[in-house]
């Protein structure tokens, strides 16, 4: 093999995710490593509409603080000893626990796990501890700019009554109730479906029913979402402590089965989708004013969002913004060449590739396509838009959707 010429760059035409269908709430992707990964996911334990929607997050973050019988640090020695490993996740759509460990293991980890979340009842003294912690946590991010112009960018996007947008503060903290989060585990965490990751010889069905889980002949996903329904164009969050901003652009776009979805999320790539994109050339590289800039889009049921962020020196942020719209510019205006376009085109079909490496990594996807009711060809017809775009299309969205006067802007520093 010569090592001085390159290899052959190969353009793939399609591929297989690897997804697979079930007769009932179980999903048994086959992995031969020895090792195992159950996701427990509740589908309506989201937080849409909710009063309170932190109760739901610390209901979970507190689900293995205790039972009648064991206390959090027994139940987490219980779990230890036989390499289980546990990771809880509260989203804005569904709550899951995710349990890892050896598959030699497995029918030790599952039984502790299921009586802990049964049992769960939230000692008063664990819920105090859990306060306190999550308060000192808060009045440290209240410092931060990075934080405050997360929260004023979401304020403008989603408006003041979309559950995104709810404040965590020290009142809600101090107010969630014992109640509040019983409830949650009593009326939320129902009806789980389950993704499991391990070989094949594991009966996961009968493992899971003789631990008490109900096997259910379909899973029930909701569509239900919030529409965003922000109104102000620009929030300045003054900080006259700190020496660095932060700046934040968002705007809310189209949904990910919109005909035009594709083509703005390769945009984005463009704009500040990666580490050869044009914000980070120019603002980063060229002109030196941030360690770090990027774009970025996540799509929601029924809209999506884009958001662009930076932290840069007090003294540098007026110009980041302008550099930031006149980018978002260029590409309205000007056709973006081959070379760039081949470069994104091939970034792309790598990146969406690398994400079916590996059984965990199908996994992973599988989550999120049965979360979000995603189309069954929804990959293959991403990576037949990312092959076939052209310069133009490109410049058509961009004119569409990239208004300068539509991006939502937030500063937060001095």
């Amino acid at each position: 093999m010569n090592r001085s010429i390159a290899p052959e760059i190969k353009e793939s035409s399609a591929f297989t995710t690897g997804f697979i269908e079930s007769e009932n709430n179980i999903f048994h992707f086959d992995g031969s490593d020895g090792v195992f990964k159950l996701e427990i996911i509740y589908p309506y334990a989201n937080r849409i509409g909710i009063s309170n929607p932190f109760a739901y997050t610390i209901g979970l973050d507190l689900l293995f603080s205790g039972t009648v019988t064991k206390t959090a640090s027994q139940i987490a020695e219980d779990i230890d000893q036989y390499g289980g490993f546990i990771f809880k996740n509260s989203d804005y759509y569904t709550s899951s626990i995710s349990i890892y460990g050896l598959e030699e293991n497995i029918e030790n980890i599952l039984p502790i796990v299921k009586n802990a979340i049964d049992e769960a009842f939230f000692p008063e003294e664990e819920i105090l501890v859990y306060k306190r912690n999550k308060i000192s946590e808060l009045k440290i991010n209240l410092q931060k700019t990075s934080f405050l112009a997360n929260r004023g960018i979401n304020k403008l996007l989603f408006g003041d009554n979309h559950t995104v947008n709810k404040i965590l503060t020290e009142d809600v903290i101090n107010n969630t109730l014992q109640s509040e989060l019983i409830s949650f585990k009593n009326n939320q965490l129902l009806s789980p479906y389950f993704i499991f990751t391990g070989s094949k010889s594991i009966n996961v069905i009968n493992l899971l029913a003789d631990i008490g889980f109900e096997i259910l002949p379909k899973i029930n996903i909701s569509n239900i979402d919030e529409i965003p329904s922000g109104v102000e164009l620009e929030l300045i969050i003054p900080k006259s402590d700190s020496t660095q901003s932060s700046i934040r652009f968002g705007k809310i776009l189209p949904e990910r089965e919109h005909p035009d979805f594709f083509k703005i999320s390769i945009l984005n790539t463009l704009l500040g989708g990666y580490f050869g994109s044009r914000l980070m050339k120019n603002i980063r590289e060229d002109k030196g004013l941030t360690y770090g800039i990027h774009s970025s889009i996540s799509p929601y049921k029924k809209f999506s969002v884009l958001k662009i962020s930076s932290e840069c020196n007090n003294k540098n942020s007026a110009l980041v913004k302008t550099e930031i719209l006149r980018e978002i510019k260029k590409l309205r205006e000007e056709l973006v060449g081959q070379e760039e376009l081949i470069t994104v085109k091939n970034y792309l079909t790598g990146v969406l590739q690398r994400n079916f490496d590996g059984v965990f990594n199908i996994s992973d996807r599988f989550k999120t396509f049965v979360e979000m009711n995603m189309d069954a060809h929804y990959y293959n017809n991403y990576l037949k838009a990312i092959q076939n775009i052209t310069s133009q299309e490109i410049l058509d969205t961009a004119y569409n959707y990239f208004k300068e006067n539509t991006f939502k802007y937030c500063l937060a520093g001095d």
